[in-house]
Order: C-alpha cells, then sequence, then structure tokens
C-alpha cells in the first residue's frame, strides 16, 4: 500500500460515516451535516478506500462480482470520486 492510499483511507473515515442498507449505503458527511445515498457500487468503492484498498482494488473486485468490463467499472468509479469530491476531500 502506498502512503497516499493510507492518508486517503483515514481521511475519508475521518469525513465520512457510511451506513449500508440493502441497494448501497448512506453516507454521512461529518463536516456538513450532509446525508447523501449511492448505491451497492458506491458503497463497494468507498468501503474499500475507507479500509486503505486502492481504486483499482475496488474496480477489480466490481468487475469481478458483477462480471463487467473492467474499463467501464474504473471510468464510472473515476466519475463516482469526481462527485464524491465536491463533498468531501479526496
Amino acid at each position: 500500500m502506498q502512503a497516499d492510499d493510507t492518508q486517503t483511507s483515514i481521511s475519508l473515515r475521518n469525513q465520512i460515516s457510511l451506513y449500508p442498507k440493502e441497494g448501497g449505503a448512506i453516507v454521512f458527511v461529518n463536516d456538513t451535516g450532509e446525508y447523501l445515498q449511492v448505491n451497492e457500487i458506491g458503497r463497494i468503492i468507498l468501503d474499500g478506500l475507507m479500509c486503505g484498498k486502492t481504486i483499482e482494488d475496488c474496480t477489480n473486485k466490481i468487475a469481478e462480482e458483477y462480471q463487467a468490463d473492467r474499463q467501464i467499472i474504473a471510468r464510472d468509479a473515476d466519475r463516482f470520486l469526481a462527485d464524491m469530491g465536491k463533498h468531501v476531500r479526496l
């Protein structure tokens, strides 16, 4: 694991609380008090990042679990992280 991955993991854990629910999760942004809803893919990505995994680890897991194209998953994950970046520092 690279130092950046560790910093991202710690930073994200300090910024949000993740509450899994059927079909995804509710994300509570600690600084702003916002609640966000993410689908199952978003939950896998956020949970993985919070546990110290890389985005590549997360996209590989999603591609395997859903038997989907890794390039498409990686592109969608980048978009998801860009959207999350509007609410938290990644």
